[in-house]
């Protein structure tokens, strides 16, 4: 299965494109900066490099989130605009399972990838992974960073804590982490590789998503909607 990737829930923003696991090429770059006018001509740039197109696609993949309001939209559109236009399945994957899946032979025990929600928040979520399979333990939700160690607490199993966190909210989990878990200090982005992989899955198991009511994992209302009681339409 051929398979294109595209994560941009976090800073770093990726495309992928993947046969059967293999990752025949990708890109990266930070999300900063015109993304909405960067992305598609770098997707089709990265196909037309490999001597791919989308007719020879057999799924696209999507990074749901949670993470950047703006970047999601902006990945999410572009997913949908690949599969309309040349009649393609899609599937949604959420970026922290994404992250989870991509270290689950790196770390021991619980995977809880974690990623600066701004306002001192974290966005997070608790899986447990074997060599082919992923397990959700706890979906996604945000929360400060305490919290998220007295979630991870109250489950008494070795755990890991990684992803993006920022100098404040690592001291924070540092400072409270049990013996039983670990914080991971290195920063880890989720990867349009993963996305690809988890799809495939999502794909063979499930069918493909409906491309009218696929949505990005929000998880909170936006600033302006909490504030100014605005409604953008985003749910």
């Amino acid at each position: 299965m051929l398979v294109l990737a595209l994560e941009t829930a976090t800073e770093m923003a990726s495309a992928s494109l993947v046969e059967d696991d293999r990752e025949i090429a990708a890109w990266q770059a930070e999300a900063a900066g015109h993304l909405c006018r960067r992305l598609a001509p770098e997707v089709a740039d990265l196909l037309a490099r490999n001597g791919a197109a989308f007719g020879q696609l057999d799924l696209i993949a999507v990074g749901l989130g949670p993470g950047s309001f703006t970047s999601l939209r902006i990945g999410l559109a572009t997913a949908k605009a690949f599969a309309l236009a040349h009649d393609l399945p899609l599937v949604g994957v959420s970026s922290l399972a994404a992250a989870a899946w991509q270290e689950r032979q790196r770390f021991q025990g619980l995977l809880c990838p974690a990623f600066d929600a701004r306002r001192g928040d974290l966005y997070a979520a608790v899986y447990r992974a074997g060599p082919d399979a992923l397990e959700q333990i706890e979906p996604e939700f945000v929360a400060e960073p305490k919290r998220l160690v007295a979630q991870l607490a109250r489950r008494g199993e070795p755990a890991t804590i990684f992803g993006q966190l920022d100098p404040d909210q690592a001291d924070s989990v540092a400072k409270a982490v049990p013996g039983s878990c670990t914080l991971h200090s290195e920063a880890i982005f989720p990867h349009a590789l993963a996305v690809a992989q988890l799809g495939r899955l999502r794909c063979e198991s499930d069918g493909p998503d409906d491309l009218a009511s696929l949505r990005p994992l929000y998880l909170r209302k936006s600033y302006a909607e909490e504030h100014f009681d605005i409604d953008l339409g985003l749910r």
